[in-house]
């Protein structure tokens, strides 16, 4: 770097600006040697300092601070926009992982709660899909005889408070004591409540007629359907009593059992048995109603009945209930009943 004379002039002469004083120095430092016609280096080595006033000195430390503090500045001020620009980036991702988090707990919670809430119940669903009956057992050990094309749905577990079905199409019911928890057959709208009894339910999908047949305990039967404006009705039966629901004119008729033809002086009668075999039983109710009943003694040869068949009652509901009892089938024939394992 090199300077004119005539500023180097100026300058001992003290008459430079700021700047000019700075580029002077500047030169000054790096020679060795002033020119010939300025002073030697000896000479400018024991010349005192010049003297600058206070004014010309803020001036210069003012043009100092312009060329290095404000680089200084912009270069610390590129530095913490920089990193705060990677602490937003950073809080960034933290928020939406942890939206992303608390809408997956939250979803968890909701489904728990759902699945709280709902308390899904396991229902079990019989269908006869045959031409003959069959029998099937309840898990408190009532017997249900199924007629053909009859459904039975019932919740599992069973028997938890109520011992509950419900029933599309016909069956039979032995329904095993438990005062604890009634037995509970609800068919179309209407309810059938049993502690241990044997009934019989006709509730067929296409049918205006709904049936309850009682053949012995007691049976309260009553409807439920207030949507399809059922004929509100409470009627407690009785054994041989039968209740017909007419859902088209919407009327209640309770009556005995349809009997086949039997001679006036057997109307009142029953016949009694004690643990007599079933071969014994048939032979009377052959003798009885006139009707061929076959069977394989074989397959009664164990087999026993105790209690009283009233003869007010048809030969198929006394045949249904020996052979619900013993869990038979019962099936009709032009030759008469046809009874087998």
């Amino acid at each position: 770097m090199s300077v004119s004379d005539q500023l180097l002039d100026k300058y001992f002469k003290g008459q430079c600006s700021p700047e000019e004083k700075l580029q002077v120095l500047d030169y000054l430092d790096n020679v060795d040697e002033l020119p010939a016609h300025l002073l030697s280096k000896d000479e400018w080595d024991q010349m005192d300092e010049a003297t600058i006033d206070e004014l010309k000195t803020e001036e210069m430390l003012n043009a100092i601070k312009r060329q290095t503090i404000t680089k200084v500045y912009r270069l610390k001020w590129i530095k913490v926009l920089a990193t705060a620009a990677v602490v937003l980036a950073i809080l960034a991702v933290g928020l939406l992982n942890l939206n992303r988090t608390g809408s997956n707990i939250e979803l968890a919670k909701n489904k728990i709660l759902s699945i709280d809430k709902t308390n899904p119940i396991n229902w079990k669903s019989v269908t006869n899909y045959t031409e003959h009956n069959q029998l099937f057992t309840l898990p408190d050990s009532s017997v249900v005889k199924i007629y053909p094309g009859a459904e039975l749905t019932y919740a599992i577990p069973f028997g938890k408070n109520k011992r509950e079905v419900y029933l599309n199409g016909k069956s039979f019911f032995e329904v095993t004591k438990d005062k604890k928890h009634p037995f509970v057959v609800y068919a179309k709208g209407i309810s059938t409540t049993a502690l241990g009894t044997s009934f019989t339910i006709t509730a067929l999908e296409k049918s205006k007629f709904i049936k309850v047949q009682l053949h012995t305990g007691k049976v309260w039967v009553k409807n439920l359907d207030s949507m399809h404006q059922i004929l509100a009705f409470s009627k407690i039966l009785l054994p041989g009593k039968e209740l017909v629901y007419n859902s088209l004119i919407n009327k209640v008729k309770v009556s005995d059992f349809k009997t086949l033809s039997i001679k006036t002086e057997n109307a009142m009668k029953e016949l009694n048995f004690t643990q007599a075999p079933l071969v014994d039983v048939f032979a009377k109710l052959e003798k009885q109603y006139k009707v061929k009943i076959i069977y394989d003694q074989a397959d009664l040869a164990e087999m026993s009945f105790t209690g009283s068949l009233k003869l007010t009652q048809s030969i198929d509901t006394i045949l249904e209930e020996v052979a619900e009892l013993n869990k038979l089938n019962q099936i009709k024939t032009t030759e008469g009943y046809l009874i087998r394992k």
